[in-house]
């Protein structure tokens, strides 16, 4: 049997892939009472961020809090002090790209800082008693799960061959072979 007489086979493969992708960008506004009148805000930074994620529906949650501090100047700017809050927040990233058939016992989540969060503007509220401190921050998730792909398996033959020689060597007939193919096959498997 010459090669132009073989026909192509194909197999499933369960393998990990990256299977979600979602950014998100934010901002955010807190309202933070010192415990005196402030009469300058000499600086304000965000440290000791700490987050974790996990999936809920075709989202992943972020959870995270950040310690916000604020640097102010108060009795007649005669007097500096720092002052420290730890702000919680709760981000729903959505996926623009989610493979619906992902084996959903599988999944792994995984979240990165693309921009960390940042103090971009504090300012002494309207009724002077506090501060309003807006804060930036970016997030990259990933939904890593088990999926199906589908190959095509040459014979042996072709193990030593170039690329090129095996795409000569299959008949022009196994090119018509991916009309025969069913774009369900890998859903209705999943599903049971």
């Amino acid at each position: 049997m010459s090669n132009t007489d073989r026909a192509v086979e194909y197999r499933q493969i369960l393998t990990k892939a990256v299977c979600g992708k979602g950014r998100k960008f934010s901002q955010m506004a807190h309202s933070i009472q010192p415990p005196d009148n402030i009469d300058t805000i000499l600086g304000a930074w965000v440290i000791n961020h700490n987050y974790d994620s996990h999936k809920v529906g075709e989202a992943i949650e972020v959870r995270g809090s950040y310690d916000v501090n604020i640097w102010y100047s108060t009795k007649g700017n005669t007097k500096t002090d720092v002052l420290q809050e730890t702000v919680y927040y709760t981000e729903q990233v959505p996926l623009t790209f989610y493979d619906r058939n992902t084996r959903e016992a599988s999944v792994a989540v995984t979240a990165a800082v693309t921009q960390a969060p940042n103090c971009i503007e504090a300012s002494i509220a309207s009724h002077a008693d506090g501060v309003v401190v807006r804060v930036e921050k970016e997030f990259l998730v990933e939904l890593i799960g088990e999926t199906k792909v589908c190959v095509p398996v040459y014979p042996l033959e072709f193990a030593e061959s170039d690329e090129k020689d095996v795409y000569e060597g299959i008949s022009g007939d196994a090119e018509d072979d991916f009309d025969d193919l069913d774009p369900n096959l890998v859903i209705d498997e999943l599903e049971d």
